[in-house]
């Protein structure tokens, strides 16, 4: 297997995990790909999210692109002893670039990849979802793509489709929910990152409402959530999942009762106790795998 890390931006990465190209005797094939986007808010990078996922997707079959988009502290540590030195310069819309860039990259690298460019998916967890969410749904938006470093060529950066995991949709919904919470000094981060503004206006919550943002342009999409996710309101991707429905966009949906947010795998390999290691939840990995391979066809 070749692990190559590819710089995006002074901000970004992406590390790409291209298994050997010969899956038997002589007989090779190219393989479809995954960029995986973990979660954390928009401020770091979640652990669980990044390496655990892509080595279960690369046992599955897939290549797997990991990105590091740009967010709002260099690493957990700052974050953690320095919470008011927000990196205002990589803010929104900077992560959404840094995706289109991925997807740029991935396909026009596609055979030195050994790559089927044709079927090439988003993942995110948490942010992850929403930024995925984000490319899939505004993929061919001028606003967004006139201020890339390349031209796209049509229909360039549409992914075959998109995997979210509790996505955060909405950084704006009820204050019951910790990404909305008025009183908590994150939420004045992500909102600071997201919007430039702690008390941003309509137009610039609807603008990131993905919700609110669905055409008949949108992704294929799969997404699973807990009710009880105390995070990101479970909700939000149900609206996104009826909107979907209404214009005819394949789609599939697994809302579980009970799991809370930031599950990652939901497997013993990343869980921090017992608790979080739920079986049926965990079968989402199997359950998006068989969903990528009849969407790609």
């Amino acid at each position: 297997m070749v692990i190559k890390n590819i710089q995006i931006s002074e901000s970004a990465r992406l590390t790409a995990y291209i298994p050997d190209s010969e899956v038997g005797y002589h007989l090779y094939r190219k393989r479809p790909a995954i960029i995986l986007a973990p979660g954390g808010a928009y401020l770091m990078h979640a652990t669980r999210e990044k390496e655990g996922a892509a080595l279960e997707f690369l046992s599955k079959g897939y290549n797997v692109f990991l990105l590091e988009y740009s967010i709002g502290f260099s690493s957990r540590e700052v974050k953690e002893s320095k919470p008011e030195k927000l990196d205002t310069d990589h803010r929104f819309p900077l992560p959404l670039y840094d995706m289109f860039e991925a997807i740029h990259i991935v396909r026009a690298h596609a055979e030195e990849f050994n790559t089927d460019k044709e079927r090439l998916f988003l993942m995110g967890f948490s942010a992850g979802g929403h930024l995925c969410g984000a490319a899939g749904v505004l993929w061919n938006r001028p606003e967004y793509t006139d201020k890339l470093s390349f031209v796209p060529k049509e229909n360039e950066l549409r992914a075959t489709g998109m995997i979210l995991c509790y996505p955060m949709l909405n950084a704006y919904s009820e204050p019951r929910f910790e990404i909305s919470d008025p009183d908590n000094h994150e939420t004045m981060l992500v909102r600071e990152f997201m919007y430039q503004s702690d008390n941003p206006t309509k137009t610039q919550i609807d603008a990131l409402d993905l919700t609110k943002q669905v055409d008949g342009d949108t992704i294929p999409t799969f997404i699973w959530h807990s009710t009880d996710d105390p995070v990101v309101d479970s909700e939000n991707s149900t609206r996104f999942i009826l909107e979907l429905q209404k214009r005819g966009i394949t789609c599939s949906y697994h809302l579980f009762d009970y799991g809370g947010h930031g599950l990652g795998l939901a497997n013993k390999v990343y869980a921090h106790d017992e608790r979080e290691i739920i079986p049926e939840i965990a079968e989402w990995t199997t359950l998006a795998d068989s969903w990528m391979n009849r969407v790609s066809g």
